[in-house]
């Protein structure tokens, strides 16, 4: 059971991610023209959530990187954020659903608890591509699974395992399955 005095806020987003600010100021005006923006994360995003229709399920604060965390907790709704400028490229975000005042232990899902494997390898591959574009090496993305300072990627290797998670990143960085193997 919770801390009743402690309450937090979590979110449900979807994401465009792309590398140019010119592309991302395009889309939005297509989602001011009243385009679908999961169709367009199909389309134009270059994160790996793109095939969840840029879906990233619940968050809570510390999940994302400051700029992305500081715009999509200052939303509403129903909003659409950005272009947003963060060290992984562009972002536009599109917060589908608020909850507040929430027990952190009983509060919507973060995605971990009932998904199954091939939700979590996603999640994986989001974490090992975002890993990558911050320009870490396959061995110390394998590493950051494994902290406890990463609890949302720790969370996910601990339910996947090492070999699963070990393919995952192998496959985002186009290597054979080395990762973590000894010489």
């Amino acid at each position: 059971m919770g801390n009743p005095d402690k309450k937090v806020k979590k979110i449900q987003a979807r994401h465009i991610l792309v590398a140019a600010k010119e592309l991302a100021e395009e889309i939005k005006q297509k989602l001011d023209d009243g385009a679908e923006f999961a169709k367009l994360a199909e389309q134009y995003s270059e994160c790996p959530s793109k095939k969840r229709g840029g879906d990233l399920g619940w968050f809570g604060k510390g999940a994302m990187v400051r700029p992305f965390e500081v715009a999509a907790f200052s939303a509403q709704e129903g909003d659409v954020v950005g272009p947003l400028k963060t060290e992984f490229g562009w972002h536009l975000v599109y917060i589908y659903e608020i909850k507040e005042d929430i027990d952190p232990d009983e509060g919507p899902p973060t995605g971990d608890e009932d998904a199954d494997d091939k939700t979590l390898r996603l999640v994986a591959e989001n974490y090992a591509h975002e890993f990558m574009m911050l320009g870490y090496s396959s061995k110390k993305v394998l590493s950051l699974f494994t902290s406890a300072h990463f609890k949302s990627a720790n969370a996910v290797y601990n339910i996947l395992g090492a070999e699963v998670v070990n393919e995952v990143i192998a496959a985002v960085f186009g290597q054979r399955n080395e990762v973590g193997k000894s010489k």
